[in-house]
Protein backbone atom coordinates (compact mmCIF):
# COMPACT_ATOMS: atom_id res chain seq x y z
CA UNK A 1 0.00 0.00 0.00
CA UNK A 2 1.05 3.58 -0.69
CA UNK A 3 1.76 5.77 2.23
CA UNK A 4 -0.92 8.02 3.96
CA UNK A 5 -0.93 11.34 2.18
CA UNK A 6 0.70 13.99 4.53
CA UNK A 7 -0.57 17.61 3.61
CA UNK A 8 2.27 19.40 5.74
CA UNK A 9 4.59 17.66 3.53
CA UNK A 10 2.84 18.42 0.28
CA UNK A 11 2.75 21.96 1.06
CA UNK A 12 6.33 22.44 2.46
CA UNK A 13 7.18 20.48 -0.93
CA UNK A 14 4.82 23.00 -3.07
CA UNK A 15 5.98 25.93 -1.38
CA UNK A 16 9.98 25.36 -1.90
CA UNK A 17 9.13 24.30 -6.00
CA UNK A 18 6.91 27.19 -6.36
CA UNK A 19 9.54 29.68 -4.94
CA UNK A 20 12.37 27.33 -6.54
CA UNK A 21 10.40 29.02 -10.06
CA UNK A 22 11.32 32.20 -9.48
CA UNK A 23 14.57 32.07 -7.87
CA UNK A 24 15.01 36.23 -8.19
CA UNK A 25 12.08 37.80 -7.29
CA UNK A 26 10.60 35.42 -4.68
CA UNK A 27 7.00 35.00 -3.57
CA UNK A 28 5.47 37.29 -1.40
CA UNK A 29 3.38 36.24 2.25
CA UNK A 30 -0.04 36.50 0.08
CA UNK A 31 1.04 34.85 -3.11
CA UNK A 32 2.38 31.99 -1.14
CA UNK A 33 -1.13 31.81 0.79
CA UNK A 34 -2.93 31.81 -2.50
CA UNK A 35 -0.32 28.90 -3.70
CA UNK A 36 -1.10 26.55 -0.83
CA UNK A 37 -4.63 27.40 -1.02
CA UNK A 38 -4.49 28.57 2.54
CA UNK A 39 -5.01 31.73 4.58
CA UNK A 40 -1.78 34.18 5.23
CA UNK A 41 -2.44 33.86 8.89
CA UNK A 42 -1.59 29.47 8.68
CA UNK A 43 1.15 29.66 6.30
CA UNK A 44 2.74 32.37 8.23
CA UNK A 45 3.95 30.65 11.45
CA UNK A 46 5.45 27.99 8.48
CA UNK A 47 7.65 31.25 6.77
CA UNK A 48 8.58 32.25 10.17
CA UNK A 49 10.56 28.91 10.77
CA UNK A 50 11.74 27.94 7.29
CA UNK A 51 13.52 31.81 7.59
CA UNK A 52 14.82 31.45 11.20
CA UNK A 53 16.78 27.87 9.43
CA UNK A 54 17.91 29.60 6.91
CA UNK A 55 15.58 27.68 4.20
CA UNK A 56 14.81 31.01 3.56
CA UNK A 57 15.64 34.41 3.12
CA UNK A 58 12.90 37.28 3.52
CA UNK A 59 14.06 40.83 0.66
CA UNK A 60 13.36 43.67 3.77
CA UNK A 61 11.59 45.94 1.26
CA UNK A 62 9.85 43.95 -0.82
CA UNK A 63 8.76 41.53 1.64
CA UNK A 64 9.31 38.67 -1.00
CA UNK A 65 10.88 35.18 0.59
CA UNK A 66 13.37 33.26 -1.31
CA UNK A 67 15.39 30.55 -1.05
CA UNK A 68 17.95 30.68 1.85
CA UNK A 69 21.25 29.71 2.24
CA UNK A 70 20.45 26.46 4.35
CA UNK A 71 19.15 24.70 1.05
CA UNK A 72 23.03 25.48 -1.16
CA UNK A 73 24.26 22.62 1.54
CA UNK A 74 21.32 20.61 0.75
CA UNK A 75 21.78 20.80 -2.58
CA UNK A 76 25.03 20.04 -2.32
CA UNK A 77 24.77 17.06 -0.51
CA UNK A 78 22.22 15.41 -2.69
CA UNK A 79 24.80 16.19 -5.90
CA UNK A 80 27.38 14.22 -4.27
CA UNK A 81 24.62 11.63 -3.32
CA UNK A 82 23.92 11.46 -6.98
CA UNK A 83 27.75 11.13 -8.29
CA UNK A 84 26.47 8.53 -9.75
CA UNK A 85 24.96 10.51 -12.42
CA UNK A 86 28.22 11.85 -13.49
CA UNK A 87 29.46 8.24 -14.69
CA UNK A 88 26.04 7.72 -16.28
CA UNK A 89 25.74 10.75 -18.38
CA UNK A 90 28.09 10.18 -21.24
CA UNK A 91 27.11 6.74 -21.46
CA UNK A 92 23.83 8.00 -21.65
CA UNK A 93 24.42 9.89 -24.41
CA UNK A 94 26.33 6.93 -25.97
CA UNK A 95 23.14 5.31 -25.87
CA UNK A 96 21.22 8.15 -27.40
CA UNK A 97 23.73 8.21 -29.99
CA UNK A 98 23.87 4.72 -31.10
CA UNK A 99 20.20 4.22 -30.24
CA UNK A 100 18.27 7.24 -31.45
CA UNK A 101 16.27 6.99 -27.98
CA UNK A 102 15.65 9.32 -25.15
CA UNK A 103 17.74 7.62 -22.33
CA UNK A 104 16.71 8.38 -18.70
CA UNK A 105 18.56 7.77 -15.53
CA UNK A 106 15.68 7.08 -13.08
CA UNK A 107 16.40 6.52 -8.59
CA UNK A 108 15.05 3.87 -7.02
CA UNK A 109 12.67 4.72 -3.76
CA UNK A 110 9.80 2.55 -1.96
CA UNK A 111 6.86 3.25 -3.49
CA UNK A 112 8.27 5.34 -6.54
CA UNK A 113 10.82 6.03 -9.45
CA UNK A 114 11.72 9.27 -10.18
CA UNK A 115 13.89 10.73 -12.96
CA UNK A 116 16.96 11.86 -12.31
CA UNK A 117 18.52 12.58 -15.58
CA UNK A 118 17.18 12.66 -19.52
CA UNK A 119 19.35 12.53 -22.63
CA UNK A 120 17.27 13.42 -25.40
CA UNK A 121 16.79 11.97 -28.87
CA UNK A 122 15.87 14.59 -31.43
CA UNK A 123 12.86 14.08 -32.64
CA UNK A 124 9.17 14.46 -31.01
CA UNK A 125 9.25 14.46 -27.40
CA UNK A 126 8.33 11.44 -25.43
CA UNK A 127 5.64 12.65 -22.87
CA UNK A 128 6.63 12.92 -18.73
CA UNK A 129 10.02 12.90 -19.54
CA UNK A 130 11.21 15.49 -16.84
CA UNK A 131 13.59 15.67 -14.18
CA UNK A 132 11.71 14.82 -11.30
CA UNK A 133 9.29 13.32 -12.16
CA UNK A 134 8.17 10.44 -10.80
CA UNK A 135 6.19 7.06 -11.42
CA UNK A 136 4.67 4.42 -9.30
CA UNK A 137 5.69 0.59 -8.45
CA UNK A 138 2.28 -0.44 -9.03
CA UNK A 139 1.31 -3.01 -11.46
CA UNK A 140 1.39 -3.20 -14.73
CA UNK A 141 3.90 -0.71 -13.94
CA UNK A 142 7.09 -0.86 -11.94
CA UNK A 143 8.55 -4.00 -14.49
CA UNK A 144 11.36 -2.13 -15.40
CA UNK A 145 12.56 -1.28 -12.13
CA UNK A 146 11.41 -4.37 -9.23
CA UNK A 147 13.68 -7.25 -10.85
CA UNK A 148 16.40 -5.00 -9.47
CA UNK A 149 14.91 -4.18 -6.18
CA UNK A 150 14.76 -5.54 -2.66
CA UNK A 151 12.71 -9.00 -2.33
CA UNK A 152 10.69 -6.79 -0.11
CA UNK A 153 9.59 -4.39 -2.92
CA UNK A 154 9.71 -7.70 -5.24
CA UNK A 155 6.77 -9.36 -2.32
CA UNK A 156 5.24 -6.06 -2.33
CA UNK A 157 4.74 -5.49 -6.25
CA UNK A 158 3.38 -9.22 -6.11
CA UNK A 159 1.30 -9.06 -3.63
CA UNK A 160 -0.91 -6.09 -5.68
CA UNK A 161 -1.63 -9.30 -7.96
CA UNK A 162 -5.42 -9.50 -8.47
CA UNK A 163 -5.12 -13.60 -8.26
CA UNK A 164 -2.70 -16.07 -8.67
CA UNK A 165 -2.24 -16.46 -12.50
CA UNK A 166 -1.67 -12.59 -12.61
CA UNK A 167 0.85 -13.56 -10.20
CA UNK A 168 2.50 -15.94 -11.87
CA UNK A 169 2.46 -13.90 -15.29
CA UNK A 170 4.55 -11.24 -12.98
CA UNK A 171 7.04 -13.47 -11.36
CA UNK A 172 7.64 -15.03 -14.77
CA UNK A 173 8.14 -11.38 -15.86
CA UNK A 174 10.87 -10.49 -13.50
CA UNK A 175 12.41 -14.08 -14.07
CA UNK A 176 12.86 -13.23 -17.58
CA UNK A 177 14.22 -9.53 -16.87
CA UNK A 178 16.71 -10.96 -14.52
CA UNK A 179 17.98 -13.76 -16.47
CA UNK A 180 18.55 -11.05 -19.62
CA UNK A 181 19.87 -8.48 -17.73
CA UNK A 182 17.03 -5.82 -19.01
CA UNK A 183 13.29 -5.73 -18.98
CA UNK A 184 10.96 -4.95 -21.73
CA UNK A 185 7.90 -2.61 -20.74
CA UNK A 186 5.36 -3.16 -23.21
CA UNK A 187 2.22 -0.32 -24.27
CA UNK A 188 -0.81 -0.44 -23.45
CA UNK A 189 -3.51 1.15 -25.12
CA UNK A 190 -4.24 2.88 -22.12
CA UNK A 191 -0.65 4.09 -21.47
CA UNK A 192 -0.76 5.16 -25.13
CA UNK A 193 -3.70 7.45 -24.53
CA UNK A 194 -2.67 8.58 -20.88
CA UNK A 195 0.29 9.60 -22.36
CA UNK A 196 -1.22 11.66 -24.64
CA UNK A 197 -3.87 12.71 -22.16
CA UNK A 198 -0.87 14.38 -19.92
CA UNK A 199 1.54 15.73 -22.71
CA UNK A 200 -2.19 17.69 -23.79
CA UNK A 201 -2.29 18.88 -19.92
CA UNK A 202 0.97 19.98 -19.58
CA UNK A 203 0.66 22.01 -22.99
CA UNK A 204 -2.50 23.74 -21.61
CA UNK A 205 -0.80 24.22 -18.39
CA UNK A 206 2.42 26.04 -19.35
CA UNK A 207 0.86 29.00 -20.58
CA UNK A 208 -1.00 29.75 -17.49
CA UNK A 209 -0.02 32.09 -14.54
CA UNK A 210 -1.88 30.73 -11.46
CA UNK A 211 0.80 29.53 -8.73
CA UNK A 212 -1.71 26.34 -7.81
CA UNK A 213 -1.53 24.87 -11.58
CA UNK A 214 1.30 22.95 -11.44
CA UNK A 215 0.73 21.38 -7.59
CA UNK A 216 -2.44 20.56 -9.62
CA UNK A 217 -1.13 19.21 -12.47
CA UNK A 218 1.41 16.85 -10.18
CA UNK A 219 -1.87 15.71 -8.12
CA UNK A 220 -3.89 14.95 -11.25
CA UNK A 221 -0.46 13.50 -13.22
CA UNK A 222 -0.54 11.35 -10.50
CA UNK A 223 -4.10 10.41 -10.23
CA UNK A 224 -4.30 9.70 -13.77
CA UNK A 225 -1.56 7.12 -13.18
CA UNK A 226 -3.02 5.07 -10.39
CA UNK A 227 -5.89 5.03 -12.60
CA UNK A 228 -4.66 3.68 -15.78
CA UNK A 229 -2.24 1.17 -13.51
CA UNK A 230 -5.98 0.05 -12.18
CA UNK A 231 -7.34 -0.73 -15.62
CA UNK A 232 -4.35 -1.23 -17.58
CA UNK A 233 -3.96 -5.00 -16.59
CA UNK A 234 -1.35 -6.92 -14.46
CA UNK A 235 0.58 -8.78 -16.93
CA UNK A 236 3.66 -7.08 -16.10
CA UNK A 237 4.99 -6.09 -19.51
CA UNK A 238 5.35 -10.41 -19.79
CA UNK A 239 7.50 -11.23 -22.76
CA UNK A 240 8.57 -15.08 -22.22
CA UNK A 241 10.61 -15.24 -25.32
CA UNK A 242 11.42 -12.92 -27.83
CA UNK A 243 10.63 -13.64 -31.60
CA UNK A 244 13.01 -12.11 -33.60
CA UNK A 245 10.46 -11.36 -36.72
CA UNK A 246 7.36 -10.67 -34.69
CA UNK A 247 6.79 -6.73 -34.06
CA UNK A 248 5.78 -5.73 -30.34
CA UNK A 249 4.62 -2.24 -29.07
CA UNK A 250 7.68 -1.17 -26.84
CA UNK A 251 7.10 1.55 -24.20
CA UNK A 252 10.51 0.82 -22.95
CA UNK A 253 13.53 -1.06 -21.73
CA UNK A 254 15.54 -0.87 -18.68
CA UNK A 255 18.20 -2.24 -16.56
CA UNK A 256 19.97 -1.94 -13.47
CA UNK A 257 22.99 0.06 -11.84
CA UNK A 258 24.52 -1.29 -9.04
CA UNK A 259 27.44 0.36 -6.68
CA UNK A 260 30.35 -1.65 -5.64
CA UNK A 261 28.45 -2.79 -2.23
CA UNK A 262 25.76 -4.21 -4.81
CA UNK A 263 23.45 -1.77 -4.12
CA UNK A 264 20.94 -0.40 -6.62
CA UNK A 265 22.07 3.00 -7.35
CA UNK A 266 20.41 3.89 -11.02
CA UNK A 267 17.93 2.30 -13.51
CA UNK A 268 18.98 3.40 -17.33
CA UNK A 269 15.95 3.28 -19.78
CA UNK A 270 15.76 3.73 -23.50
CA UNK A 271 12.54 5.19 -24.75
CA UNK A 272 10.69 6.33 -27.77
CA UNK A 273 10.34 3.35 -29.78
CA UNK A 274 9.05 3.62 -33.27
CA UNK A 275 4.95 1.90 -32.81
CA UNK A 276 6.55 -1.38 -33.95
CA UNK A 277 9.47 -2.91 -33.38
CA UNK A 278 10.78 -6.17 -34.15
CA UNK A 279 11.98 -8.77 -31.71
CA UNK A 280 15.47 -8.92 -32.74
CA UNK A 281 15.87 -5.29 -32.37
CA UNK A 282 14.19 -5.36 -28.92
CA UNK A 283 17.38 -7.93 -27.96
CA UNK A 284 19.95 -6.43 -29.63
CA UNK A 285 18.79 -2.87 -27.61
CA UNK A 286 18.74 -4.43 -24.44
CA UNK A 287 21.69 -6.03 -24.65
CA UNK A 288 23.66 -2.54 -25.21
CA UNK A 289 21.44 -1.53 -22.62
CA UNK A 290 22.63 -3.92 -20.29
CA UNK A 291 26.83 -3.58 -21.19
CA UNK A 292 26.19 0.14 -20.74
CA UNK A 293 24.44 -0.38 -17.30
CA UNK A 294 27.14 -2.96 -16.22
CA UNK A 295 30.05 -0.09 -17.36
CA UNK A 296 28.39 2.55 -15.75
CA UNK A 297 28.54 -0.09 -12.68
CA UNK A 298 31.78 -0.69 -12.90
CA UNK A 299 32.74 2.83 -12.96
CA UNK A 300 31.11 3.36 -9.48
Amino acid sequence: MAPRPSPQTDRLVSLIDAIADRPAEGLTLSEIARHLAVSPATCHPMLASLTSLGWLIRHPTRRTYRLGPALVAVGRAAARGLGVLDVARPIMARLRDDTGLSCLAMTPGEHHVAIAEVVRAPGPEVHRLRVGAQAPITPPLGIGYVPWADEQTVRRWLDEAHDPAARARMARAIDNARRRGFAIELVTDVETRLGATLGELDEHLEGLDTLGAGASAARLRTLLEEIAAEIGGSDGGQIDELEPERDYRAGAISAPVHDGDGDLVLILSLRGFAPRTDGQTLEKTGRLLAEAAAEGAAAT
